[in-house]
């Protein structure tokens, strides 16, 4: 039974809780909890009153059923001793992790914000790029404020300080001595050891949320710090990652966030050439192999001992974002269709010329239900021309009577409600219960109406075929 355990078991017998005997002691419960998992010792004050509370002597506390503290010869012994300057080069390594962060965000920042340049919007844009920058620039300053304050605090009581280190078989001894009197002793066994991080030269092993530094070049070649490491690389964390491993995971980083920007690009370029955006969101598989390489590169990243959480995680999100809207092709591959049947009907329905067509694209809305309270659109079709085809068509648009370059007030109740959502230069709505042109029913009722919209700029038509409920 270990020392801590026998005072565990001592209180326990005793009746009181960690609080009640620090209380006696003039000690907090983290002490008590402390010496119960046997991280320190009680000191010969604390020991002599522990006697008295427990009415046993020193010995019973101290004599351990097993590996005897202070009797056993460690394995390893070491002796460190930290210049201030050697403690700013250590606590350097983790200043650039707290740089490192910010200046990522800055650059993801400014290249979305030259994305949003020809955005539909790009004030909304840049104001909130803006507002991201600022905030995680005040992040950045605040924590590296608190980062230097704790160096400022931190390095002169180390560097005044000795640490021995005790290395034994299943756990270490921790002895920190001030101006050559021994301030704090622990004991922690291996397996409480939480994180170890790897600062270039030197070794930082997390205990109970406290840092302590061995020198690599002190340390012998099979220490057990080296068999801890190996042991358990889910708890070692290599910092000062290689020059080029850095750059390519932050590369892969921004490029894996950027791919859903080139992806709308993409789709975007060839949505203009053919089809509804819909159709050619295929695209958006094209650039998967981007934040899978990150993944993949995390991964590799993670064998090697080095960060690899952001590569991986970023990775996993945008790929899986790029598959979800790249689906929506072949997920709404039904709703298109691409025939010329919609185009010669309605020529013939209405008597109207339209040009030679590059793409025309249909999409069936009838199973859709009510658009609005009064109208059920049934179809719409989107033609695309060419520039070349339209010259003699548009001159035909300015001299029939047919065409509208602008609506009535009065003929907008009977007007598709997608008109609202079009820049059209022309347009003309056909009654087919009635065969008008630009005409009100005499009569209340439902009527099925066609409705043909084309824009001058983009070279497009809009043939809309719904029925409305009509009421005067």
């Amino acid at each position: 039974m270990t020392i801590g355990e026998k005072i565990q078991t001592y209180r326990k017998n005793q009746g009181m809780s960690q609080e009640e005997l620090g209380q006696k002691l003039l000690v907090s419960r983290q002490t008590i909890s402390q010496w119960e998992k046997d991280q320190t010792i009680p000191t010969i004050d604390n020991l002599m009153r522990l006697k008295e509370i427990f009415g046993v002597s020193v010995d019973d506390i101290l004599n351990s059923d097993n590996e005897d503290i202070v009797n056993t010869e460690p394995k390893e012994s070491y002796v460190f001793n930290f210049s201030v300057t050697e403690l700013d080069g250590i606590f350097r390594f983790e200043r650039k992790n707290i740089c490192k962060r910010p200046i990522i965000t800055a650059i993801i920042c400014i290249l979305a914000l030259i994305a949003t340049i020809d955005s539909s919007f790009p004030q909304v844009g840049a104001g909130f790029f803006m507002g991201v920058f600022i905030v995680n620039l005040f992040i950045f300053l605040k924590e590296l404020r608190r980062y230097d304050k704790f160096c400022k605090n931190t390095i002169p009581r180390i560097a005044d300080s000795t640490y021995e280190y005790q290395l034994y078989e299943n756990y270490i001894n921790i002895n920190i001595y001030s101006r050559d009197e021994k301030t704090r002793q622990i004991k922690c066994y291996y397996k409480d050891i939480e994180k170890v991080y790897q600062y270039g030269s030197w070794l930082f092993f997390q205990i109970s949320g406290q840092s302590y530094i061995a020198r690599k070049q002190n340390l012998i070649e099979n220490s057990a710090f080296y068999a801890y490491m190996y042991n358990n690389p889910s708890k070692t964390v290599a910092h000062g990652t290689p020059f080029k491993l850095r750059t390519a995971s932050i590369i892969l980083f921004v490029a894996s966030i950027l791919s859903i920007f080139g992806a709308l690009l993409l789709c975007s370029g060839l949505t203009e050439k053919n089809g509804f955006i819909t159709e050619n969101m295929w695209t958006f598989f094209l650039v998967t192999p981007i934040p899978i390489a990150s993944i993949v590169f995390g991964f590799v990243m993670k064998s090697k001992g080095y960060k690899y959480k952001k590569n991986v995680i970023v990775g996993i999100i945008m790929t899986a974002i790029l598959c979800v809207y790249g689906s929506f092709t072949f997920i709404f591959s039904n709703v298109y269709d691409h025939s010329d049947t919609p185009v010669i009907q309605t020529e013939q329905t209405i008597g109207i010329y339209i040009p030679e067509y590059k793409s025309v694209s249909t999409q069936n809305m009838s199973g859709a239900g009510q658009t609005t309270s009064r109208e059920r659109t049934c179809s719409k079709s989107d033609i695309t021309f060419n520039n070349t085809q339209v010259e003699n068509f548009e001159k035909q648009l300015k001299t029939d009577e047919r065409w509208l370059s602008s609506v009535p007030n009065n003929l907008i109740g009977i007007m598709s409600h997608y008109r609202q959502f079009t820049v059209y230069d022309y347009a003309l709505v056909y009654n087919t219960d009635t065969a008008e042109f630009n005409t009100l029913p005499e009569k209340e009722g439902t009527y099925h109406f066609i409705n043909v919209l084309y824009y001058s700029d983009g070279n497009r038509m809009e043939i809309i075929e719904y029925d409305i409920d009509f009421v005067k």
